[in-house]
């Protein structure tokens, strides 16, 4: 994870990027997309992407603290590592 950011009190951003330069340059997406971001040991949740598809340096999921796994991602800090599958979805 690249970065944490507080919207709300009941709403953060997570800026994400692959710690492995080639699985980054491969991840492509569409408006509309969701991927699953896994916490590890507590859960995996379905999150929509909110970034710019043609931003390749990383890419946002907006979440809202509703249960378990998200309120875990509050906790996360630049450098933490979260699982990821995706994207999925037509867009």
């Amino acid at each position: 994870m690249v970065e944490r950011i507080q919207e709300s009190p009941t709403i953060f951003t997570l800026r994400l990027r692959f710690t492995d330069p080639v699985k980054h340059a491969a991840f492509h997406f569409a408006p509309g997309q969701f991927n699953m971001l896994y916490l590890y040991g507590v859960g995996e949740i379905p999150i929509s992407i909110v970034s710019d598809p043609d931003d390749e340096r990383m890419f946002d999921h907006a979440i809202r603290v509703v249960g378990r796994v998200t309120r875990g991602m509050t906790q996360l800090k630049a450098g933490d590592r979260l699982g990821v599958r995706g994207p999925y979805g037509r867009g």
